[in-house]
């Protein structure tokens, strides 16, 4: 699929004021099936970056041993509101 895409005819800027329009006019130009490419595409990166960011923050709960607390919690949270 990628393969049938268009040579580049000259380097990409890599400034990212440049960059944008650059980007911008490329996806002007593809089609439908590589629209739907690059969509998932961004798809997996914005998954994979929040995976990170998840996984930092379990490790800062971890490290503060808040996690071992949960099961604590969630008592100390069905006490406090009860339902009716």
């Amino acid at each position: 699929m990628l393969l049938q895409m268009k040579p580049v005819s000259q380097p990409m800027p890599t400034e990212p004021e440049k960059l944008k329009p650059a980007l911008h006019a490329k996806i002007e130009q593809m089609d439908a099936q590589h629209l739907v490419l690059l969509n998932r595409l961004l798809l997996q990166l914005e998954a994979e970056e929040l995976a990170e960011r998840l996984g930092e923050e379990f490790d800062k709960d971890h490290e503060q041993r808040l996690l071992r607390r949960i099961p604590e919690l969630v008592n100390q949270f069905r006490t406090d509101h009860r339902y009716a």
